[in-house]
């Protein structure tokens, strides 16, 4: 009897030990709307969402789930909304999603650009003096050399990404462009590289205007996370959460992953999640590192 008690206590020990840490969310700040999952016009190298080879794919979030969901999120310290996807200009709804996230929060939106020319960005400009918050514009450019960027992203990528920001930059917006390091390279290079492309266009950059994140191999082992020595606050769990087409979830790089499911709706969800995954793995040796929230 001694010895089977004994095991059981050495087992309860063991599963205590190998608990992933858990995050819970003290207030929400961000709140993100996946406004599509596999809808997009690219199909980029270091995407973590599947996709189709063959044939577009059209998840749109409906319009009145996200109507709700800002009505549902009222009460909450919400000081920003992010867009994302997918491609989330493609949504059909999109300028109307916009102009109704304008009304609660500033808005960000997560863009590859290619749907902005100079006729889209004078409309955008409209919405946004519409409206007392603001919008800002994150552009996807992963190089500064054209071919590399084209490498991970498609041909024709880059100059429609760089036309893009051009054109934000024409009707006053201040585009932020966002990098994934795929090639691993320093902060400081991809900053001089960029900093050398838009002077050309008399496009000057700051820190602010330059997110790099790092690359994240899909096929990588799964990681363990047993202890880290970042602030919680510095997750993006910790102050937000993403509405998908599915529900619920703690974060816009799991959207599709049970792990990090929260609840149907943002009526009732849960504020706590475990870092049990490798995207968790990934963005905490990220932060450890840079010790600032480049995510954001």
């Amino acid at each position: 009897m001694q010895n089977i008690q004994q095991t059981a206590q050495n087992q309860m020990e063991a599963a205590a030990f190998i608990q992933a840490p858990k995050v819970e969310m003290k207030e929400l700040n961000n709140l993100f709307f996946e406004l599509c999952y596999r809808a997009c016009n690219l199909k980029c190298k270091h995407c973590y969402i599947e996709k189709n080879p063959y044939k577009q794919e059209k998840d749109f979030i409906p319009l009145d789930k996200i109507k709700q969901a800002l009505l549902d999120t009222r009460g909450e310290n919400l000081t920003s909304i992010y867009l994302t996807g997918g491609e989330p200009l493609l949504h059909p709804d999109f300028n109307t999603i916009l102009r109704m996230c304008l009304k609660f929060s500033n808005v960000t939106v997560l863009t590859n650009g290619y749907m902005i020319n100079d006729k889209k960005a004078r409309f955008l400009r409209k919405i946004d003096d519409e409206n007392n918050f603001e919008t800002i514009y994150r552009i996807s450019i992963d190089h500064f050399d054209e071919l590399k960027n084209d490498e991970i992203r498609g041909r024709g990528s880059f100059r429609k990404a760089l036309s893009a920001v051009l054109n934000l930059a024409k009707y006053e917006f201040n585009p932020i462009i966002s990098v994934c390091n795929y090639y691993g390279e320093s902060k400081e290079d991809l900053f001089a590289g960029f900093s050398s492309l838009f002077k050309k266009y008399d496009f000057e950059i700051e820190d602010i205007n330059l997110k790099i994140m790092p690359y994240f191999d899909k096929n990588a082992n799964e990681g363990f996370i047993e202890d880290f020595d970042i602030k919680k606050e510095k997750l993006d769990c910790y102050n937000s959460r993403i509405l998908s087409i599915n529900g619920v979830y703690a974060c816009p790089a799991l959207s599709r992953d049970f792990r990090a499911r929260c609840g149907s709706d943002m009526s009732n969800y849960s504020k706590k999640t475990f870092l049990d995954t490798k995207t968790c793995a990934k963005c905490i040796e990220h932060f450890s590192k840079n010790q600032a929230n480049d995510w954001m």
